[in-house]
């Protein structure tokens, strides 16, 4: 081997091995579990910091290592479904594959991701008016499916490194409890800021209307029991599409989607919707409400729902 390669084999191995050394974390720490090969790093350690940093990913690859027949899909407010309770209910194992702040067109993308790594046989899908606008768009989903291809894709990746900081950390300092210092405060925000931005500039959002009813129809077609959730809000966000000027639009779209499955309606005038209590913010309902909720989704007997037809 002349001297020339010698040498050039010698600074590739140099430049290679930083590369295989942060392959080698990122495969030991693995916080969203996408090789599933070591538990170096605690559970608990990692699902707190993947679903802070990126609970759609953490979700993703947590459903296509563990399939199950039935799921839940929809943002934050369906998160905290009681999957015990359903089944309870109806003798079937629920995954919930939310993502914080998901959109509906990454709702239904998600559907799809699903109904790849499973044979369905029933969906529940988290929705409300405020997902229900041209202008509520994101494309999250895409990336996902191309890190679950692609695990290069997984190992170079920024919000990984920043996951695997944090879930180090968990490990050895503890995980820190975020408590929102001023509730009073966060909920004004919720209802001032938060519900202008949904409801400020509305468009009606046809093509997702056509895609969702896709969904719809494949369900029936393929025997899947498809149920629609439309989760409450306190009345004083609720309020806040009055304020737009949208009343017209939130009965369309309640008369739009009421044929696509069945579909339990809890965001309208009831005990609910009228009690702070209920809330943890505008529009997170307690765990005790979530259960009320799932029980009135498999009940002949509705104690706060109405099935819209």
């Amino acid at each position: 081997m002349n001297t020339e390669l010698k040498i050039l084999l010698r600074k590739g191995s140099i430049f290679m091995l930083p590369i295989i050394a942060w392959a080698c974390i990122v495969i030991i720490v693995d916080p969203f579990n996408y090789f599933n090969l070591s538990n170096t790093i605690s559970k608990h350690s990692k699902e707190n910091s993947a679903q802070k940093l990126n609970s759609l990913l953490y979700n993703s690859i947590n459903f296509k290592n563990h399939p199950t027949n039935s799921v839940i899909i929809g943002d934050s407010r369906i998160r905290r479904l009681p999957t015990q309770q359903l089944k309870k209910l109806t003798g079937d194992d629920y995954y919930t594959l939310h993502s914080n702040a998901a959109k509906l067109n990454e709702i239904i993308d998600l559907f799809w991701l699903t109904n790849q790594y499973s044979e369905l046989k029933n969906v529940i899908i988290g929705i409300n008016f405020n997902l229900y606008n041209e202008y509520a768009y994101a494309n999250r989903v895409t990336d996902v499916q191309e890190m679950l291809r692609n695990p290069f894709i997984y190992i170079f990746n920024w919000n990984i490194a920043e996951t695997i900081y944090l879930s180090l950390k968990n490990e050895f300092l503890g995980i820190q409890k975020n408590t929102r210092k001023n509730q009073e405060k966060f909920w004004k925000h919720t209802i001032n800021t938060v519900a202008a931005n949904h409801y400020s500039k509305y468009k009606h959002p046809k093509t997702t209307l056509n895609r969702l009813e896709e969904v719809g129809v494949y369900c029936l077609e393929n025997n899947i029991n498809l149920n629609l959730i439309i989760v409450p809000h306190h009345k004083e966000f609720h309020d806040r599409l009055v304020d737009f000027n949208l009343e017209e639009e939130e009965i369309q779209f309640k008369k739009e989607i009421s044929t696509i499955g069945k579909v339990l309606d809890f965001d309208f005038p009831n005990a609910i919707t009228n009690c702070k209590p209920c809330f943890t913010d505008p529009i997170h309902t307690t765990d005790s409400i979530n259960t009320i909720m799932a029980n009135d989704l498999f009940s002949d007997s509705l104690l706060v729902g109405r099935l819209l037809q």
